[in-house]
């Protein structure tokens, strides 16, 4: 067979592609994950910025779970669907997957950045489009090591996926820089900064990868997938909500009454106040030791933060 007779340096998915291919695969890929990464962390910086645009105050009890989910709900959908897509990869095409990975992602980074909705509804509406883009980027991160694995011979590939990952770590830290950068001057670049590169990258794709006629004829295990998608979708919903403050305070770390009515004793021996002005219409006790009475918003941990509304 001809596949015997490659040498060590060649790879048979490329034959008859020029010897730059491998080359073209590993910047094609590394400009995705590059740009899914920075959209993982760009927000960490910019959300502030945000919310003021949708003219939305994400402190209110009520509107702290659309915070949470605007930051969240892109990593939850890539890291939920990325075994999944990957799958669907090898039956349907690598490339194939990818290519349409790189166009969902920059079409819902355009509907993000020409948000027009404020309020709840805006905040719903960016919370919507962030999901869809983790889709974009799920299929990005699913097939890119697949596509490399095909493009790179043996030796080589190694040296391939390490520069895929150097950029999947840069990216979270270019992703924070840039969040401080634009959100300042407007808080749609941090979306839109990434549709000319998305633009490029999927037509670019879409002329120069190409699959390598492999295909494994399986089926996919949607009863594994779906169990390994609501555990993990669990997970991060716990850990999401029990970020939220509780009993509808404006912090979450009031301490909570029993059910007798009174204050639990770590409220007086270890729970001091930080803010001495009005928080939430209630004035701020001075008295470290004394009952928080009918000021719970203004009562914090010694070493919490500040009071929000302050």
């Amino acid at each position: 067979m001809a596949v015997d007779n490659v040498r060590p340096d060649e790879n048979p998915g490329t034959a008859g592609r020029g010897k730059n291919y491998k080359w073209i695969a590993l910047s094609n890929t590394t400009l995705g994950i590059l740009m899914v990464t920075i959209n993982q962390s760009i927000l960490l910086i910019s959300l502030p910025a945000l919310f003021r645009g949708i003219k939305l105050n994400p402190l209110i009890p009520s509107n702290t779970s659309y915070f949470l989910w605007i930051f969240m709900g892109f990593i939850l959908v890539t890291a939920v669907l990325v075994v999944s897509l990957g799958r669907v990869g090898d039956i349907y095409g690598r490339v194939r997957m990818y290519n349409l990975g790189f166009a969902v992602f920059t079409i819902f980074s355009i509907l993000l950045s020409v948000t027009w909705l404020t309020g709840p509804a805006g905040a719903l509406w960016i919370i919507i489009m962030r999901v869809f883009q983790g889709i974009g980027g799920a299929f990005l991160f699913a097939n890119s090591t697949a596509i490399l694995t095909d493009a790179f011979p043996q030796d080589e590939r190694g040296k391939a996926m390490g520069i895929n990952g150097v950029a999947a770590v840069g990216g979270s830290f270019l992703g924070l820089i840039l969040g401080g950068v634009l959100a300042p001057i407007e808080w749609r670049l941090v979306f839109l900064v990434s549709v000319p590169f998305g633009l490029f990258g999927t037509v670019w794709a879409y002329l120069k990868l190409r699959d390598n006629g492999i295909r494994i004829p399986a089926k996919v295990d949607w009863l594994g997938n779906v169990l390994f998608a609501v555990g993990l979708i669990a997970v991060l919903t716990g850990i999401v909500y029990s970020l939220l403050p509780y009993g509808g305070h404006p912090i979450p770390t009031c301490c909570p009454p029993s059910s007798a009515g009174s204050w639990s004793s770590s409220c007086s021996a270890g729970w001091r106040p930080r803010c001495l002005r009005r928080c939430s219409g209630w004035t701020c006790s001075r008295s470290a030791r004394s009952p928080p009475g009918t000021s719970p918003a203004c009562w914090v941990r010694w070493a919490g933060a500040a009071c929000s509304s302050c």
